[in-house]
């Protein structure tokens, strides 16, 4: 069973992106959130399915919305924040660039 919600949608110079908090607990210390250890927390979570979703939906809601949408020029990826980790400069951040699934 999947069971979520899209945390927040949000428009930057013309690009759509998904943003979606993590609270998982990697460690005490920074080094438990650098960008390799939050990579393995997505692939044993599965968020890469949560990811491929969440675009989904967005692409079909983008494409209804706006007259001239294309996914190449509107989609802007998603953005990760495990928010554990999150220490005023990169700490804790994470992101995936636009990827094309069957729609």
């Amino acid at each position: 069973m999947l069971k979520g919600f899209i945390d927040l949608v949000f428009r930057h110079e013309g690009r759509y992106y998904l943003l979606d908090y993590k609270s998982n607990w990697l460690g005490e210390d920074r080094e438990a959130y650098t960008r390799p250890a939050m990579e393995q927390a997505m692939r044993a979570h599965r968020y890469d399915l949560q990811y491929q979703l969440y675009s989904l939906a967005l692409h079909r809601y983008l494409r209804h919305r706006l007259a001239d949408y294309d996914y190449d020029r509107h989609f802007g990826g998603v953005i990760y924040l495990f928010l554990r980790g999150m220490d005023g400069q990169e700490g804790g951040r994470g992101s995936s660039p636009p990827g094309r699934c069957d729609r």
